[in-house]
């Protein structure tokens, strides 16, 4: 039979415990963070920042848009502050596929602005609620791109954008397709020439683009021009648009016009740099339909607010997004709830573990027994004699007029009151003498006889 450890082993032993398991919880969150810090931030294989912006220069930013812009013609610039953007008839607006999608208000505000006369460049985003105010939404399925004929509408005889900024600013005439052409030109000169299996992105294996497709959820607008399209293989589970579908189309909306485009890809910058794509040339024909108008535009400003720029209210907000979307944020989350855990499993706690405490109480009959016993030592009678007389006076009395005294001199007038009844006087005296002498056991039981009879023969008079 093992010997029951010691209260000292006992100890030595719980605090080993805890060692160890302090030590298991130190290594797991060190694990935790190593990995967090040294996990690339990867996106379709691509790594960096992966938002939209005109500020990076990353392979999924849009740097390279910003600039093929301004070398356009275009007055480009950045809108990084609060409320409504600054955008009059002469001015296009892009907001490309947001971090913080524009709110019910905001995108009321500035599709009003398009109907007064103003342009809108919108890479879709999920739930915005601009998708919901131009009819739109992103098709399930993805498909490769094919190009469309210059940027023409599909309808036959649909318009062609209108001349190119550049056409504009030198005096050329708006027939004047050379001027067009200069604007292609230009847009390759952004990109850089990678022959057939020798280049493309690590997302595309096959070296062509893969892009979302547009649906519409009313009948289509009048006049839309499709600037590239989506074809999906014969396998496609997508019957939303066919086997071809647009993937960047514009319309007219009111005094202004919209380019709304499915894929965020259409305008990054490692997809704009590969010339045998041509999407160079795309983003230019999207920026010249979207400068005709009956006032020519020729501003076009960027969206960095959405995107994380500029000054946000609300500091909760900003952990948030630093916690949710940084690296480094995702590693002092994990470290946080991490330490957290060890907190709550090795701090004192607030009402410490006890085991619940059982006191055996005796029942009444073996209060009784108890005391009894205890007064047959004692020899005890008169005092026994006195609890009984009183127990009894407590039942006869209740409920009369008599107020109940517990003195010496009350249990005698009582027993005197008794003993004026003949056939319980005998009873009384033997009660009286009771109370001043010691008696034995065999008296003691004649007592306790002649109190049954009188606590009867009282309660009967009752009734």
């Amino acid at each position: 039979m093992t010997p029951p450890r010691q209260p000292n082993e006992r100890v030595a032993d719980d605090a080993a415990r805890r060692r160890r398991r302090r030590f298991a919880l130190a290594s797991v969150l060190a694990l935790i963070v190593i990995a967090a810090l040294l996990t690339p931030d990867l996106t379709g294989g691509r790594t960096g920042d992966a938002r939209l912006t005109s500020y990076s220069s990353g392979a999924q930013g849009a740097r390279l848009f910003y600039e093929l812009a301004g070398r356009l013609g275009w007055r480009v610039g950045r809108w990084t502050s609060g409320g409504d953007v600054d955008a009059d008839a002469r001015t296009v607006v892009a907001v490309l596929d947001p971090r913080q999608p524009l709110s019910a208000l905001e995108s009321h505000r500035l599709l009003e602005r398009v109907r007064k006369g103003s342009a809108l460049l919108y890479v879709m985003s999920a739930g915005s609620p601009l998708n919901d105010s131009l009819h739109l939404k992103r098709g399930l399925f993805g498909g490769k791109y094919q190009r469309t004929a210059a940027g023409t509408g599909e309808a036959p005889g649909a318009p062609r954008p209108s001349d190119s900024l550049k056409a504009r600013r030198y005096g050329a005439a708006a027939s004047d397709t050379a001027a067009v052409e200069d604007d292609e030109a230009a847009a390759s000169a952004e990109c850089v020439h990678v022959p057939p299996n020798g280049g493309g992105l690590p997302m595309w294996t096959d070296e062509t683009v893969s892009l979302w497709r547009l649906t519409w959820t009313r009948p289509r607008p009048a006049g839309t021009v499709v600037f590239a399209r989506s074809v999906t293989d014969g396998q496609s589970h997508d019957s939303s648009g066919g086997p071809s579908a647009p993937a960047a189309a514009g319309f007219g909306l009111g005094r202004g016009r919209v380019v709304v485009l499915a894929d965020p890809d259409l305008l990054r910058n490692d997809v704009l740099r590969v010339c045998r794509w041509g999407l160079d040339v795309v983003a230019a024909r999207m920026l010249e339909y979207l400068a005709a108008g009956a006032v020519r535009r020729d501003r076009l400003v960027f969206d960095e607010y959405h995107q994380g720029f500029g000054t946000h209210p609300g500091t909760l907000r900003a952990i948030a997004l630093y916690l949710g979307h940084v690296p480094s944020g995702h590693a002092l989350l994990q470290a946080f709830l991490g330490g957290l855990v060890l907190l709550l499993a090795l701090g004192p706690r607030a009402l410490p573990a006890h085991d619940p405490e059982r006191i055996e109480r005796r029942s009444p009959l073996e209060h009784v027994t108890a005391l009894a016993q205890a007064y047959e030592r004692v020899g005890g009678t008169r005092t026994a004699t006195t609890r009984l007389l009183r127990g009894l006076r407590r039942r006869v009395e209740r409920g009369t007029r008599v107020e109940p005294s517990t003195s010496a001199q009350s249990d005698v007038r009582f027993l005197d009151m008794v003993s004026q009844t003949p056939a319980l006087a005998d009873d009384a005296a033997l009660i009286r003498r009771a109370l001043s002498t010691p008696m034995t056991r065999r008296e003691f039981e004649a007592v306790g006889g002649a109190l049954r009879r009188l606590e009867t023969s009282l309660l009967n008079q009752r009734r």
